[in-house]
């Protein structure tokens, strides 16, 4: 076999923090003292390291007297979860993070504003953001850190199996998944989160994507394809030789994570995000990274999924000058390099450089990964993507239990997908 050479870093696990509030209206925006408070809901202190963004949040209230932050965090699922309950209640935060999965909907339901409109009341200009995605030519959410995608290898369960090489395409995947793969130890290959009730993460879609493949043309649904039918066909096979972790239909994103953390999951599909939480808590674990395994064959360009940590500003907001001040302060260019190095991202201001490259070649083969492959954000703006992806999960679910075929499974969903996208 033609493998690639591993390149093993030691890290560890990912610290998993305690969780905040659930929810907080932007309504009660009176501080102690006639101060402005700002609530500020999102997942990202969960997966920075401890006192990073509250530490700039504080240095934002020392620039910015009279102005507080509260920050909201949550697991991203429950963040999701909760300003989507909030946005149909007019309770959401004063700012809000958001990406591309929900930025339509919140749009469409006026949940939150018109950021183009902020921008210009602030003289703000946009030719420092890496991108300017709009809505009908306005902007409603702002990229603060693009991340990618790609696979984690623990090296120790590959080298105790007997390889020191990582996989490079589906045969020697699957060949490497059965090696390491042990039921009575409680060990698999890897984690396939697929829940109806938070779709999260791109545990099925990395595979096709690494591959060339997409579920969309043109933004239309294609699910008919060859290259889809395909991987729905290697997912199935994996699944039917039990190399995936129990429990894939109500398993979290976070659930994953421990899975790999804790050393039960020889690969895992996962943002680069983790990397300095799983450093801070199991040391003796050895890894790497690299592509995610491509179709038999493929000599293309390798895909990797890739997403956003998006900001965005509720309507519901009474201090929305106050609220974009901050999202703009989040984007300055010292501010941005920052949240990209301790976060592992790309930021989104063009001016911006994160730090973590030089002299940490586990970051360094990130870097270089990232610039080799091309970034498949797909999904990104879709209407209705929540529900979309929770009808791409429930099909997936019907085809491992054999429910229904993969050509059933592929119709179901380009019928769904059609009329949803009309």
């Amino acid at each position: 076999m033609r493998l690639k050479r591993i390149c093993p870093v030691i890290v560890a696990a990912l610290a998993l923090p305690a969780l905040g509030a659930c929810g907080d209206s932007a309504e009660s925006g009176k501080a102690d003292g006639g101060e402005i408070e700002l609530s500020f809901s999102q997942w990202w202190e969960v997966e920075l390291p401890e006192g990073v963004l509250r530490g700039v949040m504080d240095d934002f209230e020392k620039q910015n007297p009279g102005v507080k932050v509260k920050l909201i965090s949550n697991p991203y699922a429950e963040t999701m979860k909760t300003e989507i309950a909030a946005a149909a209640t007019g309770t959401m935060a004063d700012v809000v993070a958001i990406n591309g999965e929900s930025v339509y909907d919140l749009k469409e339901q006026g949940a939150i504003v018109n950021l183009s409109e902020l921008m210009t009341q602030a003289n703000y200009d946009p030719s420092e953001l890496m991108s300017n995605d709009q809505i009908d030519g306005n902007t409603y959410m702002v990229r603060a850190l693009n991340f990618t995608y790609p696979m984690y290898f623990n090296t120790d369960l590959l080298a105790q199996a007997g390889y020191t090489e990582v996989p490079s395409n589906w045969s020697e995947f699957t060949e490497a998944a059965k090696a390491v793969t042990d039921e009575q130890a409680n060990t698999y290959a890897w984690s396939m989160p697929i829940s109806v009730e938070s779709p999260a993460g791109f545990d099925p879609e990395a595979w096709l994507w690494a591959s060339g493949g997409r579920y969309l043309d043109n933004r239309q649904p294609a699910f008919t394809t060859p290259e889809v039918k395909a991987e729905f066909e290697f997912l199935l096979q994996q699944y039917k030789d039990k190399l995936i972790t129990p429990g894939a239909f109500t398993q979290q994103e976070q659930d994953k994570v421990e899975e790999f953390t804790q050393g039960r999951n020889a690969f895992m599909i996962g943002s680069l995000a983790h990397i300095n939480g799983i450093r801070t808590s199991n040391p003796d674990l050895n890894f790497s990274i690299g592509a995610v395994p491509a179709q038999d064959g493929y000599e293309g360009k390798r895909g990797i999924a890739g997403a956003s940590w998006g900001l965005g500003v509720a309507d519901n907001s009474e201090h929305k000058a106050e609220a974009w001040k901050l999202i703009e302060y989040l984007l300055s260019t010292e501010v941005n390099s920052k949240l990209a190095t301790e976060a592992i991202g790309f930021p989104g201001n063009r001016n911006s450089t994160p730090g973590y490259v030089e002299g940490d070649p586990l970051f360094q083969q990130a870097f270089d990964l990232y610039q080799a492959s091309e970034l498949a954000m797909e999904f990104e703006a879709l209407p209705k993507l929540t529900d979309l992806r929770r009808n791409l999960n429930e099909n997936l679910v019907k085809m491992l239990q054999e429910e229904q075929t993969v050509e059933e499974t592929q119709e179901a969903l380009q019928t769904y997908w059609s009329e949803a996208l009309g």
